[in-house]
């Protein structure tokens, strides 16, 4: 091949590969955008309601449009829990191991996440599903010590009872120390005996 075939064969092969890149470049961008439209259209929704428990918590609902992960967060804003993925769609009753155990009476947050990865969870990564102003899809629930309240329950209710018993007894006393008993009979005689002389002498 002599060089004036050769000239034309490079500059046509040089072409070729030239499209074929911006061809893919252009499929990647496509691909990208999508991507970001479909986040940026994500919508998410979730029902907590308060509870009893220290070592798990249960969501009552949770609806992901594009799929995605729902964390559990403690009082402190640290992160103590989280689901497998959860395919789009509504999942109801997600029962979520808290690790470590919540150590007291709080308010827990449940957060919805995106899946930005290989559907592992990473809190760095999976961005939070936000609404229309921009905020964080969440809710909280008062997740109470289960020991703590019943103890507080049983105290409170053994104080009242215990309160309300001796009100009774005290009260009960006070009015028969005044409208009965001997000493009453007695006092109610002698001032009939006195005004009796009395009026005999006139």
């Amino acid at each position: 091949m002599n060089a004036r075939t050769t000239l034309p064969a490079l500059v046509l092969l040089s072409v070729l590969v030239g499209a074929v890149a911006l061809a893919g470049g252009l499929a990647a961008g496509t691909a990208t955008a999508q991507t970001a439209n479909d986040t940026a259209n994500a919508t998410a929704d979730i029902t907590f309601e308060d509870q009893v428990g220290v070592e798990e918590v249960t969501v009552d609902e949770v609806t992901l449009s594009e799929g995605g992960f729902l964390a559990v967060y403690n009082a402190s804003n640290g992160l103590v829990g989280h689901t497998e993925y959860l395919e789009a769609g509504t999942h109801e009753n997600l029962t979520v191991e808290v690790s470590p155990a919540l150590s007291r009476s709080q308010v827990v947050v449940a957060k919805a996440h995106l899946n930005e990865g290989d559907q592992t969870f990473n809190a760095s990564v999976d961005d939070s599903y936000t609404d229309e102003n921009g905020q964080d899809v969440a809710d909280t629930a008062y997740v109470a010590d289960e020991e703590f309240t019943r103890t507080t329950a049983t105290d409170t209710a053994t104080t009242t009872a215990t309160d309300a018993a001796e009100s009774t007894t005290v009260a009960d006393t006070e009015s028969s120390t005044e409208t009965s008993g001997p000493g009453f009979s007695a006092v109610a005689a002698l001032v009939a005996l006195v005004g009796a002389a009395l009026l005999a002498r006139r």
